[in-house]
Formats: structure tokens, sequence, C-alpha cells
């Protein structure tokens, strides 16, 4: 290829280069502008994401480093930073690839640019991955000694990245099995747990695609609600991730200053409540698409009531878990958050515009009261 050939070629990869990061920023600014549409629901839902991320980014990754007295536990801290990064990596795939012109972009410049420019907008993105370099490049050479498995967690870092965008399913998968591998009752070094990972993520996108949504017959409103969450398993995703992420707080605070468990526990119920009680804006939305359908075929007040079931039920799996694996709360307060989640159903129901401000008003309320 001749001088100019090159210099043409170059010119027209920057030029498209300029594009996709224009449209990169564009779709970010659409996001943030329909997550702003929620108001103040919006600031409290971010604002309680910021806090667990802020807590991981400083907490967890010294945790994931030094873990050679707790390895699985640091493990657990690690399986927990990679969800959360994927979660948020998931939100921002379609600005990512620019999803919406991916068609019209191939068809004028190669199939390698394309690839090519979704790495770099994927290492733009990732904030996790970039914290973790920050605390790499401050680490010296004893310290690189007891922790190459930070090697690895970088690796996979990147790796999954890269899954995210372009093979979820597997993704998915390897976050099931790496789950498993992090709960089962076993003391390996963390370098095999990293390996671990590694073998699963691996085989994890050698396993076929298959949907169940697809033989799921729906002949009844309880199949019908799990065909919703089958088929739109982000709105459960991001909220058990956040979940996740609050629990590993708790229990690192706790056991930081045991002296203060009553004020982590309202936070807790706080935040249990807010989560698993947000659900109804979602199925609230799908009552409304469908409501005339099931009035057609005289279900319509069955189905009035069965919009309310998996906020409930998503509220009863988490307050479980919680007693199980983090702390016990006690009596006052549990019955406290049951009926505190059923008001904010209420409200989100009847009220919504008032559903922040009452979960704020309560949080306090129980704070002054209880601690």
């Amino acid at each position: 290829m001749s001088k100019l050939g090159i210099k043409l070629e170059i010119a027209q990869y920057r030029s498209f280069m300029q594009y996709r990061y224009q449209a990169y920023k564009i779709e970010l600014a659409q996001l943030l502008q329909q997550l702003k549409n929620f108001g103040l629901l919006f600031l409290v839902v971010l604002g309680s994401a910021m806090l667990g991320m802020i807590l991981l980014l400083f907490l967890g990754l010294g945790k994931i480093i030094d873990s050679i007295d707790a390895p699985q536990y640091g493990a657990q801290m690690a399986w927990l930073y990679l969800l959360l990064q994927s979660v948020m990596l998931s939100a921002m795939k379609s600005a990512i690839q620019n999803s919406q012109q991916r068609l019209f972009q191939r068809t004028i410049v190669r199939s390698h640019w394309l690839k090519l420019m979704d790495i770099k907008l994927l290492l733009l993105s990732n904030g996790w991955l970039l914290a973790s370099a920050v605390i790499a490049l401050d680490l010296n050479y004893s310290q690189w000694l007891r922790a190459p498995h930070f090697v690895l967690f970088m690796l996979l870092q990147f790796s999954l990245g890269v899954l995210c965008l372009y093979k979820p399913r597997g993704l998915i998968y390897g976050l099931v099995f790496t789950a498993i591998l992090v709960l089962l009752p076993i003391n390996i070094a963390p370098l095999a747990y990293h390996c671990g990972f590694i073998i699963l993520f691996a085989l994890s996108m050698l396993l076929p695609a298959f949907s169940l949504s697809d033989q799921l017959p729906i002949n009844a409103l309880s199949t019908f609600w799990l065909s919703f969450f089958m088929q739109h398993s982000r709105v459960l995703v991001w909220r058990v991730a956040l979940l996740l992420c609050v629990f590993m707080a708790i229990t690192t605070l706790l056991n930081e200053r045991a002296d203060l468990e009553a004020i982590f526990s309202v936070i807790a119920a706080a935040f249990m409540v807010l989560f698993t009680s947000s659900l109804q804006f979602d199925c609230g939305k799908l009552h409304d698409k469908y409501q005339l359908f099931f009035q057609a075929n005289n279900q319509s007040r069955l189905f009035f009531i069965s919009q309310f079931m998996p906020s409930c039920l998503f509220f009863l799996i988490t307050l479980s878990s919680y007693l199980l694996f983090v702390a016990q709360i006690e009596w006052l307060l549990l019955s406290l958050s049951v009926g505190w989640g059923t008001l904010q159903l209420y409200i989100a129901q009847k009220k919504p515009a008032h559903y922040a401000l009452v979960w704020m008003i309560t949080t306090g309320g129980l704070l002054a009261v209880l601690t």
C-alpha cells in the first residue's frame, strides 16, 4: 500500500473514531436523561449505588489483594466486584457499541475497526478496571509477590467486559458457576480461586444458548409474571447486585464496628425495602399494559392483586437471605420493616411521586427512634 493510501486509511479511521466517540457521548447523555426522568427516586437509587461502589472500591480491592488469610472471603468480594462491573457495563452496552447504528457502520467500515472502537470505549467505560489499575500501580514488589492473583483478577475484569459485549449468555453462565465456587465450603489459595474463575468462564462460553421463556406455557397468572421476569431479567439483576453490595458492606461494617449494629440494621432494612418495593413500578406498568386483556377474560381483580406479589416475594427472599447469611434483626425492626414495605408498595401504586420522600422520612424516623 502506498503512503497516500496509508494516510487516507488513517484519516478515515480517525473520522470513524470521532464519530463513535460523539455517538457514545450522546447515548450516555440520553441514558442519563432517561434516569433523571425518575426524579427523586433516581437520586436515591443512584446515591445508594454510589455508596456501595465507593465502599467496594476502597475496601473491596484491599480485601481482594490481601486475601491470603481469608481466601474465600476475598474470592466472594472479587465475584461481587465482577458482578457489579457486569451490571454497569450491561447498562452502557448500547452506548459502547452504538447499537442503533450498528448495521449502518458495518456497511461503511471494516469489521475489525468496529471491534477496535468497542474495546477502546469499553476501557473508557470500565471504571472498575481503571480503579484496579490505579491500585496496581501503587503496589510495590513485595506486595505483588503476596498477591499474584490480582493480575488474574484484572485480566478477568477486562475479559468479562468483552464477554458482556459479545457473549452475554456466557457471562451469565459464568457468574452463576463462579457464585457456586465461592460459596462451597472449601479452603484454597486466592490464586486457585482466580484460576477457577478463568476456567469456569472459559467453559461457560462453550455452552449452547437456550431460553426457558420460549418453552414456558403461559396458562396462569404465575407463569405470566414468571415469563415477564425471564424476558426482562435486568429489572431484577441490578436490584440483586445492589442488594449484594449492601449485604457485603454491612458485613464489613459489622466486623469493624459491632457497637453500631442497631444503625446498620436500620440501614440494611431501608435498602431492602427500597430495592424490593420499587419493583412495583415495573409491575405496575405491565399491569396497565395488559389490564384490558385480563378484564376481557374476567380476571381483572386477580390480575390487579397479582401485580403486588413479585415485590412481596422478592422482599421475603431478601429478608430471609439477610437473616440467614448476614445478621439478625430485632423483632421490632423486623415487624416495622414488613409494614414499611407494605406502605412503600401502596405509595408506589397510588402516589408514585411521593415514593422517595416517604422512604427518606421513614428511614430518618427509624434511625432517630431505634438508634
